[in-house]
């Protein structure tokens, strides 16, 4: 039974009528409007009744809202990517002296397992002792912002430093010595994109000069310096960085290593498959010559606390370090991941 509004209050205005037309509780539960609702138990306790203003109908037509809260969030992650959001999230921190903002892969490996050592450059700084197949393997990098909005733009101009170390942890009988560090500081110019192509979302340029050398004397010696081209791409849970590369000369009398092209290559591709609980990635490169010289890195993570997540990794190549760089390595090691390298 629907009554509109003014029928009700008519009906119940007039109590004198007969007893029959008198509406119950339960007529008045009946009522969908909710003026007229109202007015029906106003009429049975005796109040005069209220007249309210009908709801205001909104339009099938309407659009509704846009979402705003945290699955909306999720879903436009989900879309756009996994790495512009925390690079955007690096920025506002930029000015936090209290905070570390991590560049590369910060982990430790405290067992690692290398079937093809170079024994030959081991040989050579410890006469006497043997190298050890096992050894631990740790690596430390982090960045800061040398210039923010250049002249007014959305450029921003990094400082990064990594540090990638070799332990002969295990090796008691020679002191337990570092076999190889290498030492990487850069500067990055980093610039924002919006290119998007079959559903990839190019969303970084990045130009960088970056020094790598391993601050030995010679004959160990080994650096070089490199002008870098990186480009970040993206699609929902994968990224990619493809990166090119063009190796400064140096004087030949001064130069440690002058074919570290022809094992090094001119570039790589880093990519990542990245799930809330665990990540895959990969590291390749090739010198693209007839004799087919390259190196591939695979990474896992998995979780094992809110702090550290697991790590497995894998090389098989040239350039595992510096002082490698034309010796072939086929390594596996387990141990822990601080932080991610995007």
């Amino acid at each position: 039974m629907k009554y509109p509004v003014a029928l009700a209050t008519a009906l119940f205005a007039a109590g004198a009528g007969a007893a029959q037309d008198t509406p119950s509780l339960a007529d008045c539960a009946q009522l969908a409007e909710d003026g007229a609702r109202l007015a029906c138990y106003d009429s049975l306790a005796g109040r005069r009744p209220i007249t309210l203003p009908a709801p205001e109908k909104v339009s099938s037509a309407q659009p509704p809202p846009a979402a705003t809260g945290p699955a909306s969030i999720a879903v436009a992650s989900r879309e756009a990517g996994f790495v512009s959001p925390r690079l955007k999230q690096e920025e506002k921190n930029v000015n936090n002296r209290f905070v570390i903002i991590p560049h590369r892969r910060n982990y430790l490996l405290p067992v690692t397992y290398n079937t093809n050592p170079n024994e030959e450059a081991w040989a050579q700084m410890h006469p006497g002792n043997g190298m050890d197949q096992v050894e631990a393997k740790f690596q430390i990098s982090f960045k800061a912002i040398v210039w923010q909005d250049i002249l007014g733009t959305d450029m921003n101009l990094w400082g990064g430093y990594t540090q990638e170390n070799w332990w002969q942890l295990y090796n008691t009988d020679a002191s337990s010595p570092f076999r190889e560090t290498d030492y990487q500081p850069e500067l990055i110019l980093s610039i924002p994109n919006d290119w998007h192509f079959l559903g990839v979302h190019n969303t970084r340029l990045d130009i960088s000069l970056n020094h790598q050398s391993n601050g030995a004397s010679e004959p160990e010696s080994r650096s070089w310096n490199r002008a870098i081209a990186s480009a970040l791409f993206e699609h929902r849970n994968f990224s990619l960085v493809a990166s090119a590369w063009y190796r400064i000369p140096e004087k030949r009398r001064e130069d440690d290593n002058p074919d570290i092209d022809d094992y090094m290559g001119n570039g790589q591709l880093y990519g990542v498959w990245k799930w809330p609980d665990y990540s895959l990635g990969f590291t390749l490169r090739n010198n693209l010559s007839s004799d087919n010289k390259g190196a591939i890195q695979l990474d896992w993570t998995f979780p094992i606390s809110q702090r550290f997540s697991g790590y497995v990794q894998y090389f098989n190549g040239y350039g595992e370090s510096l002082i490698d760089y034309n010796e072939s390595s086929n390594r596996i090691g387990i141990g822990v991941s601080m932080t991610d390298p995007f």
